[in-house]
């Protein structure tokens, strides 16, 4: 265990962290990594040496630095870790009060990869901030993958407009969302037909414990709270490409347990 240990001392030093972080994007030279971490010259080599003799992180080539094999694998767990501590940090209030037990615990290990993200929150000025700002993300999308254990009129009236627009939708949903969907007159018709011609997929999977979705440039991520109701007042959203997977990623985990929906009346 100590020798394991030895390994993540990069993770109690912010300047052993910067050096090889900073390496992990290439080779440097003393100046570079000098001006990237404001940060005496001296200070840097005394790094240096203990991640070159003592761990062999870091080797040296026409006065160069460059990280190792062994230091290029010890960066990117360094860098996710570093990045998991942010998030959990970060959203520390919205991670404790939230069932988290319909995330894989591979995606769990890897929840650093949603550090570009936002936690958007209905106020009481803004009652409807999370749904407003939800259906405009839709909107601004042609190609969806979502799981919802929830319905609402307008997320249906939003859904219709994208096939309408030639646009491509996976919905992942329960028995009552997919009922309720049915009996929406204005639009399950036509949301028939769009089924017909495979411009959108249903599934049905009756223990959805988590709100996902996923376009092509955002993802959104709700969760139920921990008395067992699902919040309609906080998600988390962001843009970036490693989040993108990442509920790429959680989607195709959900399906994989769902059942294909021929028809709108629940016919699998």
């Amino acid at each position: 265990m100590g020798c394991i240990l030895s390994y993540l001392t990069p993770l109690r030093s912010d300047l052993k962290l910067s050096i090889i972080l900073s390496l992990l994007e290439g080779k440097k030279k003393l100046a570079e990594l000098r001006d990237e971490t404001n940060t005496r010259e001296t200070t840097i080599l005394h790094v240096i040496k203990e991640l070159d003799q003592q761990l062999d992180l870091i080797k040296k080539s026409d006065n160069t630095y460059q990280l190792t094999s062994l230091g290029v694998l010890e960066a990117q767990i360094c860098k996710g870790c570093y990045q998991s501590f942010n998030v959990l940090k970060k959203y520390k209030d919205f991670w404790l009060t939230h069932d988290l037990s319909a995330i894989p615990p591979a995606l769990l290990m890897r929840i650093g990869n949603l550090a570009d993200s936002d936690l958007v929150k209905s106020t009481k000025v803004e009652l409807q901030k999370v749904h407003e700002t939800g259906l405009d993300m839709l909107r601004a999308s042609k190609n969806i993958s979502a799981a919802s254990p929830i319905v609402h009129h307008d997320h249906t009236k939003v859904v219709a407009e994208i096939l309408r627009q030639g646009g491509k939708v996976n919905l992942i949903v329960t028995s009552e969302v997919l009922e309720n969907i049915s009996r929406m007159d204005e639009y399950s018709e036509e949301i028939r037909e769009h089924m017909s011609y495979g411009c959108i997929n249903m599934y049905l999977n009756n223990d959805l414990r988590v709100s996902l979705t996923v376009t092509e440039e955002i993802w959104a991520l709700g969760l139920f709270s921990l008395t067992g109701e699902y919040d309609y007042n906080n998600d988390l959203r962001g843009n970036g490409e490693e989040g993108l997977e990442w509920g790429r990623e959680l989607f195709r985990n959900i399906l994989a347990q769902s059942t294909k929906v021929q028809q709108l009346d629940g016919k699998v």
